[in-house]
């Protein structure tokens, strides 16, 4: 089933408690925010799939059982509230009644994530399984029938292109299998497009381009006849994972005649997929003549309308390649998108989004000044009149342009003027993550650490909620870059216990190819040795090498460290384990030689002669290694050597060769 969903409608709302709740790591606490969350929604099938899963991780699965079987018969093609009671079924060793449901969901969705694993296992188990009690039986007797008498809800996939053969068959196939018509209207190209849209077995249309993007999306809308639609750019493509959910949105609320607008999350990567940003666009909603485009560019669907409800789903994500600077430059997007920014406030001055999307535009051709003159016009606009605007709009677009204006003024150099900024808006939107970790940034220019790792231990223990969960939300904030940067001021101060304990938590969320990664792990390795944490300090050693495999030197302090702490055994095996690993490491000296030490300090002279054997072989011309050999030498009966390397070092010390 999808983890989360968000729905916009006021602070005191079902959204509002489901952000809450998804902020708890315990299912206990989330349980009481998911029924104070469908006090105000109490028909929400996402909220009581949400309420049942809870229940059944608190151990209360009578009483998840028969939530979930009071509401499938109203929903009976829900495929959430179908899959989890044949979970809770199978649960109880009802395998027969579990595989029932579990070929229901099959049926309406073959893309189910779990579904067939679960239908699987159920008939494994058939033999042994009980009947479920009659009432049950019942429920799915009636819930099975209905779901048989319901129309099955369609889906058009309608598009508006013009030379995209580079992305468009990506697009299509995205699509193929969750869509019972692709709408293919094309605004002019020139090269392969309509011939790889034809033989993808989409309709094709044409419409004249006319400089609005808005009008050629309602033209490809006219094509469609399925129950609903959704609206896909041919240089994105709609996730595996999201292929569930959509069908889920279908059956949910197909026959509700409440105009709804489903805004999924856009992710945006560059060409060789390197994560640039997110933020939301309304995609899927239901083919009604009342539903339609607005906007020359940064169109939307039905903008303003009190009577349409707006869902944001954080579990329908489009791939979004277009954003990448290369691409915009190829098609000259910027300097369309500008012209039709412009057009629309030589029409509308005062229009608050057009100013959004212009500073939008300018940010990401990086013309900081042209942006942070827009995003301020956007903030003037909205405390001359806050009551003007919406919930959707002051957390997402009015939200993020104080954060860009924040971080505007500081790119620019202008540090006063970004605190004053910051202070200015935490006064408005005192829970938003972005906000307090770009106030941090603010303070740390102006030399304020203490402020700054306030705000950035604000920012890293916000819960996700408004702005987080529908703006453009930079995801590693809350990850791990906030409380990363709390260890590092730490860490700067001296302050080093504070300091590993907040690298230690930071360092599983680091992603993969975080280059903060190295400047972490070796971290790690010396607050452990400074903390005394010897126990994990050959752990940390292990990782910072995976990362820096030549710095075989800091392997050699830690064996040190260790020996010097009396971890004679530990401080061996570890630089032992090294040279027989790492081959490289077999001519490193310093290395070979601090073996021999460490055998020589637990009184294994043998193994330390051998060593220092080793050792000689690659020729040390420090005395002190010669005057360290000698008497092992004599110890082990080796006299004749013992002198010669006596001799050795004092013709070294003398300055000889």
């Amino acid at each position: 089933m999808p983890a989360r969903i968000a729905t916009v409608r006021d602070e005191q709302s079902a959204e509002h408690q489901k952000s809450l709740a998804l902020a708890e790591k315990d299912p206990a606490a989330a349980l009481p925010r998911w029924r104070a969350a469908r006090r105000f929604d109490p028909h929400s099938v996402a909220l009581v799939a949400h309420e049942a899963v809870a229940l059944r991780a608190t151990g209360a699965l009578d009483e998840a059982t028969a939530l979930l079987a009071e509401h499938l018969p109203r929903h009976p093609r829900s495929v959430h509230l179908a899959n989890l009671l044949g979970v809770c079924l199978s649960d109880r060793g009802h395998y027969r009644d579990a595989a029932r449901l579990f070929e229901h969901v099959v049926a309406l969705d073959r893309h189910h994530p779990s579904a067939g694993e679960s239908l699987a296992e159920v008939r494994a188990h058939r033999a042994r399984s009980r009947p479920a009690p009659a009432r049950l039986r019942s429920v799915i007797d009636a819930a099975l029938a209905e779901a048989a008498r319901r129309p099955r809800p369609t889906l058009a996939v309608c598009m508006i292109v013009k030379d995209e053969e580079e992305f468009l068959e990506g697009a299509l196939a995205s699509v193929a299998d969750i869509s019972d018509e692709i709408i293919v209207v094309d605004t002019g190209s020139t090269d392969r497009t309509v011939e790889i849209a034809r033989a993808a077995g989409a309709t094709v249309g044409h419409f004249e381009w006319i400089g609005d993007f808005a009008a050629a999306r309602n033209a490809s809308l006219e094509w469609a006849t399925s129950d609903w639609i959704l609206s896909l750019d041919a240089d994105e493509r709609l996730t595996p994972a999201s292929r569930s959910t959509v069908r889920a949105v279908l059956e949910e609320f197909s026959g509700d005649p409440v105009p709804r607008v489903v805004c999924v999350r856009i992710d945006n990567f560059t060409r060789d997929g390197v994560f640039i940003g997110d933020g939301f666009s309304g995609r899927l909603f239901q083919n009604r003549p009342d539903l339609r485009f607005e906007g020359r560019v940064h169109e939307a669907i039905a903008p303003g309308r009190p009577d349409v409800a707006t869902d944001y789903r954080l579990d329908v994500v489009f791939d979004h390649y277009g954003a990448d600077p290369a691409v915009m430059a190829a098609k000259a997007k910027d300097d369309r998108n500008i012209a039709l920014l412009e057009e629309r406030l030589a029409e509308a001055p005062d229009d608050l989004l057009t100013w959004f999307y212009l500073g939008s535009q300018h940010w990401m051709a990086t013309r900081r000044r042209e942006a942070l003159d827009a995003f301020e016009q956007v903030v003037e606009l909205f405390e001359r009149d806050p009551s003007r605007y919406g919930l959707n709009v002051r957390q997402g677009p009015i939200e993020y342009s104080y954060v860009s204006a924040v971080r505007g003024h500081l790119e620019l150099g202008h540090r006063d003027r970004a605190l004053a900024f910051a202070e200015r808006a935490d006064e408005r939107f005192p829970d938003n993550p972005d906000l307090a970790f770009h106030t941090a940034q603010v303070h740390i220019a102006l030399g304020d650490l203490d402020a700054a790792r306030a705000a950035l231990l604000r920012a890293a223990e916000t819960p996700l909620a408004g702005y987080a969960l529908i703006g453009m939300h930079d995801r590693s904030i809350g990850a791990w870059l906030a409380l990363k940067m709390v260890g590092d001021i730490d860490f700067e101060r001296g302050a080093q216990a504070d300091a590993y304990s907040t690298y230690r938590a930071v360092w599983p969320a680091l992603p993969a190819d975080a280059p903060e990664r190295i400047t972490v792990a070796a971290r790690l390795v010396e607050l452990a040795s400074a903390v005394d944490d010897l126990d994990a300090l050959p752990g940390h050693l292990e990782t910072y090498l995976a990362l820096r495999p030549d710095q075989h030197a800091v392997a050699v302090q830690v064996g040190a460290r260790l020996a010097s702490a009396g971890r004679l055994q530990a401080a061996y095996d570890l630089l032992t384990g090294l040279y027989a690993e790492r081959e490289a490491v077999r001519d490193d000296l310093e290395l070979v030689t601090t073996i021999g030490q460490i055998a020589e300090q637990a009184g294994e002279d043998a193994e330390a002669l051998r060593w220092y054997e080793r050792a000689v072989a690659l020729g040390p011309r420090d005395p002190a290694f010669w005057l360290r050999l000698a008497p092992l030498l004599a110890r082990t009966g080796n006299a004749e050597a013992a002198r010669e390397a006596m001799t050795l070092a004092r013709s070294l010390m003398a300055g000889g060769s």
